[in-house]
């Protein structure tokens, strides 16, 4: 029988609260057909989250939490704002993960010079600490869960609206443009607060797969298909890290991929 200490009960409550956190802002962007701009801008993360744990090493008091929201949400205002503009979208997706790319080498370069535990923290950064996840920590997931599931509660019908006919949506008086920064902002808080739980590789998964299995296996768009996948990745991916003693990204991916491909093969033999 597996029995949880203190310090693995907390890393199982980080990682409730992140698949919430993650299904949630998957549907927020599946309804809001933001996806692809989602999963673009997610090249960004690893830049965000390397240039954050230098200024943390640095300043000592700035958290990388801060630089990851803050990062991503420029990300996301230069391409709403360059695509506003009509830039083709390769140019946009050229330029996004070149200037993240540049900010990502500096950074681990930075880190690995500056500070005696850089590769250490690069290498967190990259997969994860979810048993180093402390109660501030957790609250701040929380606060991040109970805020995004809050906004998915009041904004549920006007962001399918705007994603249904912007145009339409902008004639009837609701600000198109602002219900979009409203998507990315909540995106941005959530990856800044998921990244010590889960990090960089395995978030585009946790993002992407869920909405391919609601869209192409479950055939609907519903949030408690996403909270309930949400739920059914995370808690036996940690729970398998645990037990096989390997890493909790590494369990909790290939958990959402065979969920994914299960699922679509149980479609693709009734469908027929």
């Amino acid at each position: 029988m597996l029995v949880l200490d203190t310090i693995a009960l907390g890393g199982l409550i980080a990682v409730i609260l992140g698949g919430l956190t993650f299904s949630s802002i998957g549907y927020v962007l599946t309804i809001s057909q933001t996806l692809i701009l989602a999963h673009e801008l997610l090249h960004s993360l690893l830049a965000a989250s390397l240039l954050g744990a230098l200024i943390e090493s640095i300043t000592g008091f700035i958290p990388m939490q801060l630089t990851i929201f803050l990062y991503s949400m420029a990300m996301s205002v230069l391409v709403a704002e360059l695509v506003k503009l009509k830039i083709p979208r390769d140019v946009v997706v050229a330029i996004v993960p070149s200037v993240s790319a540049i900010i990502a080498v500096g950074s681990l370069w930075g880190l690995v010079r500056i500070s005696p535990l850089g590769v250490s923290k690069a290498l967190s950064v990259l997969w994860g600490s979810v048993l180093l996840i402390t109660p501030t920590d957790l609250v701040y997931l929380a606060a991040v869960a109970v805020t995004v599931m809050s906004i998915i509660y009041l904004f549920d019908l006007e962001l399918k609206y705007i994603s249904f006919d912007p145009d339409l949506a902008y004639v009837s008086g609701l600000n198109v443009r602002a219900y979009y920064y409203l998507v990315y902002a909540s995106t941005s808080l959530s990856l800044s607060a998921t990244i010590k739980v889960f990090g960089t590789v395995i978030a585009t998964a946790l993002i992407v797969l869920p909405s391919v299995f609601s869209l192409r296996v479950a055939r609907r768009v519903n949030l408690k298909i996403f909270l309930a996948l949400g739920l059914l990745i995370s808690v036996p991916g940690y729970l398998m890290s645990i037990l096989l003693n390997i890493q909790t990204s590494f369990s909790i991916g290939i958990i959402s991929l065979t969920v994914t491909l299960i699922g679509g093969a149980l479609r693709w033999s009734l469908g027929r």
